[in-house]
């Protein structure tokens, strides 16, 4: 009997909390779920602002607009959670250019991917912490009035509740009542009323165009049956083989550089190898082959010497979105060029976890750095419009900066986009390595010695294959040049290109030494 009312007394412990636990729960997952069902994100993606909303229909479906159809292929995401993206405005001029442009950023789609699953997760976490929030209100209101009222009071409530069985009967069927005209207000009238359109029709991109052979990830996708299909078939094949296009050639880059990597200097124990990059513009296609290039000399360090964009514009972030996902596991640092001007791109450098070099001195992989982007804004097609300095003026700064440091903190490489901003620091020997790009072609190295010091400068070519300001493409305009450099404590000992050629062979040029 002991034993029985002990636990009755436990029992009667334990049931608020209990009870106070899964009501937190219940209000937890219900908001936050109806939540995140109900969010959407305006977010940039390829050339395009669009809208993202989750699902959970396991497709990521692209709603392309009055004139193109929908497509569809399966997000492969725990729990059935699938996306609508809503694709919006662009500031291409016709569709012929705004479909290539989208077949060429989808020909490397990792980076926009990686940004979509961010932009879900944050909604998921965001909701998730809303419903904890909303439930710990409930519980506090709920636990506030439970104690305000008192056990007395509580006593009486209950004893007045109970008083009369058909109360309790007709207040039973009225709360039934309420729930089902709750539920009913929520879910039925959409179950309700009758479709004005029949349901989407999804046809496999391969019977819409069964003479395209296509690669394992077009063969997923799934393309909206309707008028906009069935007129728009040109432009979707277009569309396809300009990706195909780019599939192929860039991987086929990317697959010769294995069989060169004998002739790519190995670095040895204690020391570092970086990677440079300059003036990829927009060809995010060339990245495959740069991050096979890394993988192979064992680069642990990426050098972005700038103009990864060709304008600029907020849409251009996916150049960076696809350096940041093809070289994930490097750090970056990096300035930007006179075509990356306006702020977009240094912001998503930022965002995206690079080391932006601002004139100040700052150590990566031991290795010190200075640096600063270029002060002049280039639009694509446009003259150069004046910033805060000219470059004549930012290479008199920046020589400054470098020559007050002690000969023990000496710069070890200085970054810029125009080699015209280095031009001071190398006539005063106040740093070892200087790097540039903009020419579009390798000046270099050149070596000399300032008052007993080594100092090498060197220009990096078009990584991206650009003529002029733009390089998107399913192919390259110029070889496509990256540099590897090799560190050892600190300090450049040696540089060695390694250049996709237009024909798509891959030249690896002789290492080079660099003065001791």
């Amino acid at each position: 009997m002991a034993s029985r009312l002990v636990t009755r007394a436990r029992l009667r412990a334990i049931a608020p909390w209990a009870s106070l636990t899964l009501l937190f729960l219940v209000t937890s997952v219900t908001v936050g779920l109806l939540g995140f069902v109900n969010d959407s994100e305006r977010v940039t993606i390829g050339a395009h602002a669009a809208t993202v909303s989750p699902t959970f229909d396991g497709y990521a479906t692209l709603d392309l607009g009055a004139v193109l159809p929908r497509l569809r292929l399966p997000a492969d995401t725990p729990g059935g959670i699938g996306i609508n993206i809503d694709i919006q405005e662009t500031d291409a001029d016709n569709l012929t250019e705004l479909l290539n442009r989208d077949a060429l950023i989808a020909s490397q789609p990792d980076g926009e991917i990686a940004k979509i699953q961010q932009v879900v997760q944050q909604m998921a976490v965001d909701n998730a912490v809303a419903g904890a929030g909303t439930g710990l209100l409930v519980v506090v209101v709920v636990a506030t009035v439970w104690t305000m009222l008192g056990r007395r009071r509580r006593r009486e409530l209950w004893e007045l509740v109970h008083s009369h069985e058909r109360r309790v009967e007709h207040r039973a069927i009225v709360v039934l009542v309420a729930m089902l005209i709750t539920i009913a207000s929520i879910f039925g009238p959409g179950r309700m009323r009758t479709a004005d359109v029949v349901p989407t029709e999804w046809r496999p991109l391969a019977k819409l165009l069964p003479e395209l052979s296509l690669d394992e990830r077009l063969k997923g996708v799934e393309v909206a049956a309707g008028f906009s299909t069935t007129g728009g078939v040109g432009l979707i094949r277009t569309a396809v083989e300009t990706y195909e296009r780019s599939t192929e050639f860039y991987g086929r880059l990317e697959e010769r550089v294995s069989r060169v990597g004998g002739r790519i200097h190995q670095a040895s124990e204690g020391e570092t190898v970086a990677l440079l990059v300059s003036d990829r513009h927009d060809n995010i296609g060339i990245d495959r082959f740069a991050a096979e290039v890394g993988k192979v000399a064992g680069a642990k360090l990426l050098i972005d010497a700038g103009d990864d964009s060709s304008s600029g514009q907020s849409w251009e972030v996916f150049s960076i979105n696809s350096l940041r996902q093809h070289f994930k596991g490097l750090k970056v640092v990096a300035v930007a060029g006179n075509h990356d001007a306006g702020g977009h791109i240094e912001d998503s450098m930022r965002k995206n976890g690079f080391t932006v070099l601002d004139s100040k001195p700052v150590e990566v992989e031991g290795i010190r750095f200075l640096g600063d982007s270029d002060p002049t804004r280039t639009g694509l097609g446009s003259a150069d419009t004046p910033g805060d300095e000219t470059t004549a003026e930012q290479s008199e700064r920046l020589a400054d900066i470098a020559c007050e440091q002690p000969d023990d903190k000496r710069i070890s490489t200085m970054v810029v986009h125009d080699p015209s901003s280095f031009a001071d620091t190398a006539a005063r020997g106040c740093a070892t390595l200087l790097l540039s790009g903009h020419l579009h072609r390798q000046v270099g190295p050149e070596h000399k010695v300032v008052d007993g010091r080594p100092v090498t400068t060197y220009t990096n070519g078009t990584t991206g294959g650009a003529a002029y300001a733009f390089a998107l493409g399913y192919t390259l305009r110029r070889p496509g040049e990256v540099t590897l450099i090799t560190y050892a404590d600190g300090k450049p000992i040696g540089l060695q290109t390694v250049t996709a050629e237009l024909d798509g062979d891959v030249g690896v040029g002789a290492y080079s030494p660099l003065p001791s």
